[in-house]
């Protein structure tokens, strides 16, 4: 009973902060998409950019939150921006240094990590959802080691949580994926192959998602382990390669306990068309899932648009069904995107990208929902 009364409760506030924010400037939105036919993704034509009221400066990721609002890491200009899904500024937050990726617990609370050995946390529910009201405060520090760089963030089991740790002064580097307790207290790395070139094993991660996103809602209990990374795959400086550079991690029953093992199928033929397949990707930087277990990734590219940046959507069998990439600052163009995330209901689904180098967030949907 306590729980449906806090549920409530907290749907409640939502409600009621959807309808009270009203002194912010609204962007200007364009008019309505046109119908297509078909099944490839579709740029929307109201794009979060300078043109349209925004004023993002290399925005490093982007959250849907349990609470159906958008947390965009505005990383330039230090400070988290807070959208509704159409777009609307809701508040900004107060000042945090460079921003870099978003999590959500089961409090509505954010969880920020910013390449340095610190995690920040804003207490939105505390706070009844005015962002701006909401001190931004360190929950973590890894002070013994001032070295270490935080580069994603993920809540697993309501409020657990793994976060993605480089470290290049140690030799040849540190690659690990940390595990904390819902208080902040730091539990210790996973038991990931060091710098190793195949599945289970990190060099440079980037970001990670727990698949507890796939169902993630205001009454979601799925509860595991499990997760997605993404890593840059490559240290040159010590001949390190690593040809998984997106990687599922599950689940399996050992001795009676659940323990985390390499999720091995996601290939198949054409092999270039499947998400573990060698050089599919050149820099992916963040993952989404939703309810019917796709798969979302969010590549940068190389600097040079040599290899193109973009998305990608992949089945839950790993098979790639649709990307867009490539490289400049027009239509169905990015630069340097680091952040993904997606409406989980697969009817009339929104994918979210934030175009790091361009400054703005894109929206995309699939031709048939158009």
């Amino acid at each position: 009973m306590k729980i449906q009364i806090i549920l409530l409760i907290i749907v409640t506030s939502v409600l009621v902060l959807q309808c009270k924010h009203d002194t912010l400037p609204l962007p200007n939105i364009p008019e309505d998409e046109p119908r297509i036919v078909g099944d490839e993704y579709i740029q929307l034509n109201h794009k979060f950019d300078r043109a349209s009221g925004y004023d993002f400066d290399a925005p490093g990721d982007i959250y849907l939150g349990a609470d159906n609002f958008l947390y965009i890491a505005d990383t330039g200009n230090d400070r988290i921006v807070m959208l509704d899904l159409g777009g609307g500024i809701m508040g900004y937050s107060q000042f945090i240094p460079h921003p870099e990726a978003i999590t959500q617990n089961d409090s509505l609370a954010l969880l920020i990590v910013n390449k340095t050995n610190k995690v920040y946390k804003i207490d939105l529910f505390k706070h009844d959802h005015h962002i701006d009201q909401a001190p931004v405060e360190v929950v973590f520090e890894q002070s013994s080691e001032p070295t270490r760089q935080f580069t994603g963030i993920s809540v697993h089991n309501g409020f657990e949580y793994y976060v993605t740790v480089v470290d290049s002064t140690v030799s040849p580097v540190l690659s690990q994926i940390y595990d904390f307790y819902g208080n902040n207290v730091w539990k210790g790395p996973l038991p990931l192959y060091a710098n190793g070139s195949g599945l289970f094993s990190a060099l440079i991660p980037t970001g990670i998602t727990s698949l507890r996103e796939q169902y993630l809602d205001i009454s979601s209990r799925e509860n595991t382990l499990g997760f997605i990374f993404c890593q840059s795959g490559s240290y040159p400086p010590a001949n390190l390669f690593n040809y998984y550079k997106v990687q599922f991690i599950t689940t399996v029953l050992f001795e009676g306990q659940e323990v985390l093992a390499p999720k091995t199928d996601l290939s198949g033929t054409p092999e270039e068309e499947y998400l573990y397949y060698y050089d599919k990707f050149y820099l992916p930087e963040d993952v989404a899932l939703d309810y019917g277990g796709n798969i979302f990734v969010v590549d940068a590219g190389s600097p040079d648009g040599v290899r193109l940046p973009g998305f990608y959507r992949f089945g839950p069998t790993g098979q790639q069904q649709q990307a867009v990439v490539g490289f400049g600052s027009g239509d169905y163009q990015f630069k340097n995107p680091k952040g993904i995330a997606v409406t989980r209901n697969t009817d009339n689904q929104t994918v979210y990208i934030s175009d790091t180098g361009n400054n703005r967030i894109l929206q995309f949907k699939l031709s048939r929902d158009l």
